[in-house]
């Protein structure tokens, strides 16, 4: 049975603070969690409610849990307390957080930049897409949102696993790479007509209310912007990034 120290420290997991504290965070979700189980990521606790162990989504992955750490059974009301979300999905895991990595001395492929991403809700998908057409270098610079604040793994969708992040990065430190530095603005070349000429490069994706930064901005070589079909102000960043990364990521 879950003790009330165990359940103070897993509230405390919702804070940066607390995470930082314990050198953990949680992941909610069976689709998340399947993902962490792939990539073989340190789990360190599984907590199930009564509801979804009688579930055909816990059955069927019984046996894989068990490999790794034998469910604990918890009541709704302590879920819902542990991660904070009205409706949770009944099933919680408690990671390990990766060791904080720098930028490697030699970079090399492709990297996504996130300047001032704030939001966890666009960071969260920036993580995702990031993952998904294959862009698996990602920098963060300061006052990002945590990349382990429990929307942004939601919003992430198990994205964590398979991306190398690197945090309070300063973009100047690609100056002495031969990336193109790349930066999405509403006001540069449409990305339709960009040519990278085979090189690698980094995608500077700017805050959803101030665009990239001021000290940022006079290191971008390439503004490139996405055409508009139809109607409307802008898009949303995390959409703007998405588009883009699948663009450049198919040049």
């Amino acid at each position: 049975m879950i003790s009330k120290t165990d359940i103070k420290q897993l509230t405390r997991l919702s804070t940066k603070k607390g995470r930082n504290e314990y050198g953990l965070y949680l992941i909610e979700g069976l689709r998340i969690i399947r993902s962490a189980l792939h990539a073989q990521a340190p789990i360190n606790r599984i907590f199930v409610t009564t509801r979804f162990e009688e579930s055909v989504d816990y059955q069927s992955m019984f046996n894989r849990f068990n490999k790794i750490r034998k469910p604990e059974l918890i009541d709704e009301k302590t879920m819902k307390q542990i991660t904070q979300t009205v409706n949770p999905s009944g099933i919680l895991a408690v990671c390990s957080l990766p060791k904080i990595t720098e930028l490697p001395s030699t970079i090399a492929s492709n990297w996504l930049y996130l300047d001032k991403i704030a939001d966890p809700g666009n960071l969260g998908t920036l993580l995702r897409s990031a993952a998904w057409f294959g862009t698996t270098q990602v920098a963060l610079s300061p006052h990002c949102a945590d990349p382990f604040n429990p929307k942004v793994v939601r919003g992430g969708m198990g994205a964590h696993f398979s991306l190398q992040m690197v945090t309070n990065c300063d973009l100047r430190q690609f100056n002495s790479s031969d990336h193109l530095i790349i930066g999405a603005d509403h006001r540069g070349m449409s990305i339709v007509d960009f040519n990278n000429n085979a090189k690698d490069w980094v995608l500077v994706i700017g805050s959803e209310a101030h665009g990239i930064s001021k000290e940022n901005s006079n290191h971008i070589e390439y503004s490139l912007s996405i055409p508009a079909n139809g109607s409307g102000n802008s898009l949303n960043a995390a959409v703007a990034g998405s588009i883009m990364l699948y663009c450049l990521n198919n040049l």
